[in-house]
C-alpha cells in the first residue's frame, strides 16, 4: 500500500492523491459484500404482481393477482401457463413446480411456512380452493402440494397477512369474523388443525403486517388503526402471544403520528433474533417511509432511517436487512445514502446495527399499469437468499416480471469498467493522472491498480469505497519516466473475484520543460469539467475541455468577447438572468474547487459567477450553493449551505472592470467542512463548517436565484466569465497559484 502523501505540483515519485487529497484506506475488497449477488438468477415469471412469498421444503411458493407464469426471458404472452393466484418455484433452479397446481377462485396476499417447513398457509380474498370452501385462508402440505383436509377456519373477508410461530398461526386483514366469532382483524389459530384460539386483539382499522418474535414472547402486528383493545396505538403494536393483551411499546414512538399533511402506517414487519423490523409507507410529501428496528426485549427503539419511498417489505438474510421500497430520497434527515432526483431504487439493504445503507445495488422497476404500482411487495428466504415480489416489469434493466430471486453463488456483479485515462504533463519528468472510481453494484469497496505502458506494470494501488451516488476521484503522480519518454497508463479495478481493465489511454509525450499554457495547467490538475467558454458569437453548446463530456447549453449571454486568457473570448452575461448549465448532474458533492475568472465594471454591480443547483433549467430553489459570486460592492463571496449559509468574503472592489481569478475549495473528508476562499491567487479567508447540503443538481455558470444569500441579488448584466472549471476535490494554495499566475 503506497503510504499517504500531500499532493504537490511538482510531486515525489509514486504519489498518490486519492480522494480529497488523502488515500483512503479501508478493509480488503472482497466480493459480494453483503452475502447475496446483485446479479438475480435465473426464474420463472408472473404475468402479473406477486404479493405474498413464502419458502419451504425446498419451494418457494408465490401469491397474487397473476393468472399464468411463464418461463424466465419469455415475453409477455409467450410460453404462458395457467396458474391462477398461488405457485410454486424450485428453490435451486427457479423453475416451475408442475405438480403444484392448485386451483383458487380469488387472489392471495399472504403465505407464510410452517417452522418445520412442513405446511404453507396462504390468505386472500378466495373463497374455494380446488372446488373445496376454503373462506380466504388455506393450508397445503409441501411434500405432496395437497390442500390440508381439516384445515378449515372461515375468515368473513380479507386475509392480509399471515405469520406463523410454534404451533400457533397469527393472521390479520380486514375480516371481523372467524368461523363465525368476532376477531376484529387478527386472530389465531393451531397450526395442525386450524382451531380457533381465544386470542382475540380488537382493533380498529384493517392489518397490513404481522409477526412473532423468535422466541415467542411477543406478536407485533401494524396496519391502518389508531386503537387496539380500546388503547391507542398508532398504527403499530405489542401483543402478548397468548392473551392478545396489549404490551408497553415505546419503540413505536418511531412512528410520527398523523396530521393533516402526513399520514404513515407500518406495512412490514419482520421479527428476527433479538430485534425486530419494520417498515412504513406514508401518504403526503415528506412523510415518513423508513425502516426502524426495535429490542424485542425490551420494546425500545434501536435505530430509525428517514429514506422517503414507501417500504412495502424488509427481510433480513445473512446479516443484514434487506428492504423493497421505491426510495427516492435517502439523504433525508441524515439516512445516509441518495438525494431526491437520483432516481428510485426499488432494492436496498441496510446494515443491521444502525440502519445504513449496505452496499447491494440491484434494482427493479413498478408496473405503472399495476394496481399498487410500486415495486416490490414481498420478501421471503430459504436462509441465504432472498426471493422478491412484487408488480415490476423489470430487473435489472432486463425484462422479468413478477418474481425474482438473489443467492450468494457465483462471483456476484462485476466492476464497471473504468474510464479512459487522460495523463496529463505539464512539469518535467512529471505525468498527472486524475479519474473517478466505478461502482460494482454488490461491492462498494473495491481494489484499483495504476498500470503504466504496454507492459501494464504496477505503479499504484488504491482500495476506495464508492456508491451509485458517490463516486470519489483517485489521483497519482508518476516521476518515474524521463523528460521525453513517450509512455500511457491504464486502470484496473478488482472486487475480489472479478478484475476489470480499462483501455489505455492516448500516449502522453513527458515534458521536458514546463508549461505556462494555461488550459494544459487546468486540465492537468483534474477537473471534473472545464467551460473555456470561448466559443463564437452565435453559438449555444459551451464544449467542456475537461475530456468528462459534461457539456452544457448558453442563455442569455454574448459570446466572443476578450477573455482573461491571451488568445482565447470570454461569455457575457446580455440579461439579468445570463447562464450556462451543464447537461450532467451530481449528487451532494462532499469535496470539490469552483474556478472561474470574472470581469465586472460599475458600483452596484456583481452577480453570480459559479456554482451548484437543484434545477437544469430554471432557477434553483433558494440559490442553491457551493457557489462564487460578486456583492455590489465587488467583494467576492463563496457560500456552502451546511444547514445555514456559510460564507467567506473578500475584501470589496473587484468590480473594477480588470478580470480577477476566483477559486473556491471545500473538503468534508474529516467529517468537518474546509471552506477556503481564494481571489488573485490569494487566501482570502478560510473557515470550518459541517458537511455540505444533500442534493442532486447541476454546476452552473452564471445567473442563479440568490436572493437569500447575503449579497446576492446584484445586478448580473455585463458580468464577464471566463475558464470556468469544477474540481472533485480541494485545489491546494499551489495550485491555484500556479492557476492565476499562468495568466
Amino acid at each position: 500500500m503506497t503510504k499517504r502523501r500531500l499532493f504537490t505540483r511538482l510531486g515525489i515519485a509514486g504519489t498518490v492523491l486519492a480522494i480529497a487529497g488523502t488515500l483512503l484506506i479501508a478493509p480488503p475488497a472482497q466480493s459480494v459484500e453483503t452475502g447475496l449477488s446483485a446479479v438475480n438468477s435465473s426464474t420463472w415469471q408472473t404475468n402479473a404482481s406477486v404479493q405474498g412469498l413464502a419458502v419451504a421444503g425446498g419451494k418457494a411458493y408465490a401469491g397474487g393477482r397473476f393468472t399464468s407464469v411463464r418461463p424466465p426471458g419469455a415475453a409477455a404472452g409467450t410460453g404462458e401457463v395457467g396458474q391462477a393466484y398461488l405457485a410454486a418455484f424450485d428453490q435451486t433452479t427457479g423453475e416451475l413446480v408442475s405438480t403444484f397446481n392448485p386451483v383458487l377462485n380469488g387472489q392471495v396476499y399472504a403465505v407464510a411456512a410452517s417452522p418445520d417447513g412442513s405446511r404453507i398457509f396462504v390468505g386472500g380474498d378466495f373463497t374455494t380452493v380446488d372446488g373445496q370452501t376454503r373462506n380466504r385462508i388455506a393450508a397445503f402440505d409441501t411434500a405432496t402440494g395437497d390442500l390440508v383436509a381439516n384445515w378449515k377456519p372461515s375468515v368473513s373477508y380479507r386475509v392480509k397477512t399471515i405469520a406463523v410461530s410454534g404451533t400457533t398461526v397469527y393472521f390479520g386483514g380486514s375480516f371481523g369474523l372467524v368461523n363465525g366469532l368476532t376477531r376484529n382483524r387478527l386472530a389465531a389459530v393451531t397450526t395442525d388443525t386450524g382451531t380457533l384460539l381465544p386470542w382475540a386483539p380488537d382493533v380498529n382499522g384493517d392489518v397490513y403486517a404481522v409477526d412473532a418474535a423468535d422466541d415467542a414472547s411477543k406478536v407485533y402486528a401494524g396496519g391502518q388503526f389508531s386503537t387496539v383493545n380500546g388503547t391507542n396505538q398508532n398504527t403499530v403494536t405489542s401483543l402478548d402471544p397468548v392473551t392478545g393483551a396489549v404490551l408497553p411499546f415505546p419503540g413505536a414512538s418511531a412512528v410520527p403520528p398523523p396530521n393533516g399533511s402526513c399520514t404513515t402506517r407500518v406495512k412490514t414487519i419482520d421479527a428476527s433474533g433479538d430485534t425486530v423490523y419494520f417498515g412504513n409507507g406514508g401518504d403526503g410529501g415528506g412523510c415518513f417511509d423508513g425502516t426502524w428496528a426495535v429490542d424485542i426485549a425490551t420494546n425500545t427503539l434501536k435505530w430509525k432511517n428517514q429514506c422517503l419511498g414507501a417500504t412495502e417489505a424488509v427481510k433480513v438474510v445473512n446479516g443484514w436487512l434487506y428492504k423493497g421500497s421505491h426510495a427516492h430520497d435517502c439523504a433525508n434527515q441524515g439516512a445516509g445514502g441518495f438525494p431526491q432526483g437520483f432516481g428510485y431504487h426499488f432494492l436496498l439493504t441496510e446494515k443491521l446495527t444502525d440502519g445504513t445503507l449496505g452496499p447491494w445495488f440491484p434494482n427493479t422497476d413498478a408496473d405503472p399499469n399495476s394496481v399498487t404500482n410500486v415495486g416490490p411487495l414481498a420478501f421471503a428466504t430459504g436462509g441465504s437468499d432472498l426471493w422478491a415480489g412484487g408488480d415490476f416489469l423489470h430487473v435489472n434493466g432486463v425484462a422479468q416480471q413478477g418474481l425474482t430471486h438473489f443467492t450468494n453463488a457465483g462471483p456476484g456483479a462485476a466492476p464497471a469498467k473504468p474510464a479512459k485515462l487522460l495523463p496529463y504533463s505539464v512539469q518535467p519528468g512529471v505525468v498527472q493522472i486524475h479519474f473517478p472510481t466505478v461502482v460494482d453494484n454488490d461491492d462498494s469497496t473495491l481494489t484499483y491498480r495504476l498500470l503504466k505502458g504496454f507492459s501494464n506494470t504496477t505503479i499504484a494501488t488504491w482500495t476506495a469505497k464508492s456508491t451509485p451516488w458517490s463516486q470519489p476521484w483517485l489521483s497519482y503522480t508518476d516521476t518515474s519516466s524521463a523528460p521525453g519518454d513517450v509512455t500511457n497508463y491504464r486502470v484496473e479495478v478488482t472486487d475480489g473475484s472479478t478484475t476489470v481493465r480499462g483501455n489505455y489511454s492516448d500516449p502522453v509525450t513527458v515534458a521536458s520543460t514546463a508549461s505556462t499554457a494555461y488550459d494544459q495547467l487546468v486540465k492537468a490538475d483534474g477537473p471534473q469539467a472545464y467551460w473555456r467558454l470561448g466559443e463564437p458569437a452565435g453559438t449555444t453548446t459551451s464544449v467542456d475541455s475537461s475530456g468528462q463530456s459534461n457539456n452544457g447549453t448558453f442563455t442569455g449571454v454574448t459570446l466572443g468577447g476578450a477573455g482573461a486568457i491571451a488568445g482565447d473570448t470570454a461569455m457575457t452575461t446580455s440579461t439579468t438572468t445570463g447562464r450556462m448549465v451543464g447537461e450532467k448532474a451530481y449528487s451532494m458533492p462532499q469535496q470539490f474547487t469552483v474556478e472561474a475568472w470574472v470581469k465586472q465594471s460599475g458600483f452596484g454591480r456583481g452577480g453570480r459567477i459559479i456554482g451548484f443547483g437543484n434545477s437544469k433549467t430554471a432557477n434553483s430553489g433558494s440559490g442553491g450553493d457551493r457557489m462564487l459570486y460578486m456583492r455590489t460592492n465587488g467583494s467576492i463571496v463563496f457560500g456552502v449551505d451546511d444547514g445555514a449559509q456559510q460564507t467567506l468574503t473578500s475584501p470589496s472592489g473587484n468590480n473594477d472592470g480588470n478580470w480577477h481569478h476566483v477559486v473556491g475549495t471545500y473538503d468534508s473528508t474529516t467529517g468537518t467542512g474546509a471552506m477556503k476562499l481564494y481571489v488573485d491567487g490569494v487566501l482570502s479567508g478560510s473557515a470550518l463548517v459541517g458537511p455540505a447540503s444533500v442534493y442532486y443538481g447541476w454546476w452552473r455558470v452564471g445567473y442563479d436565484l440568490g436572493y437569500t444569500w447575503p449579497g446576492a441579488g446584484a445586478t448580473q448584466t455585463g458580468m464577464g466569465i471566463d475558464e470556468a472549471a469544477v474540481y472533485p476535490y480541494a485545489l491546494s494554495p499551489l495550485q491555484v497559484q500556479s492557476h492565476y499566475a499562468a495568466r
